[in-house]
């Protein structure tokens, strides 16, 4: 029996935005001292660039900085399509491998009841958070071929 070895998407994954049915950005459960939830790298970031105000949003919906919430998709979906992927509870920390499986996990859930719906999710805990792909990728294998996973081009968004 083959083993089926998954297919990276390899660019910038805002291009799949008019796609996408749930888009998956990683964060971090950390609030600023404005009461903000931290998005200062990656694509956190990028969505908070694109969305002003998204930052204070999430952070008014979170509620408590530093727990674990896994996987939020917006109660307003799908007209509200961007949803958080946790990989880690403080923004200075590296990811988590516990915190993604309980992520991936949630996101498991979630398309037993969606599944014919196209996620895309940028991958998660490299980069910023510090792990390697070998790390990741035994996780977050178990997620269906309708979740688009992303890898950046070297040196681009």
């Amino acid at each position: 029996m083959s083993k089926r070895v998954r297919i990276y998407e390899v660019g910038d994954m805002w291009s799949a935005w008019e796609i996408s049915d749930l888009f998956l950005i990683t964060t971090n459960g950390s609030f600023s001292a404005s009461g903000k939830l931290v998005m200062g790298r990656g694509m956190a970031r990028q969505a908070r660039d694109r969305f002003p105000g998204l930052d204070r949003a999430l952070a008014k919906t979170l509620r408590t900085p530093g727990r674990r919430y896994g996987l939020l998709v917006s109660p307003p979906w799908p007209e509200a399509k961007l949803g958080l992927f946790q990989v880690k509870l403080r923004y200075w920390e590296d990811a988590d491998p516990e915190l993604i499986r309980l992520s991936t996990e949630m996101l498991q859930a979630w398309l037993k009841q969606h599944p014919d719906q196209r996620v895309d999710l940028n991958f998660p805990g490299i980069g910023n958070g510090k792990l390697s792909i070998a790390e990741v990728q035994p996780i977050i294998s178990v997620l269906p071929r309708n979740v688009h996973i992303w890898q950046c081009r070297e040196g681009g968004p």
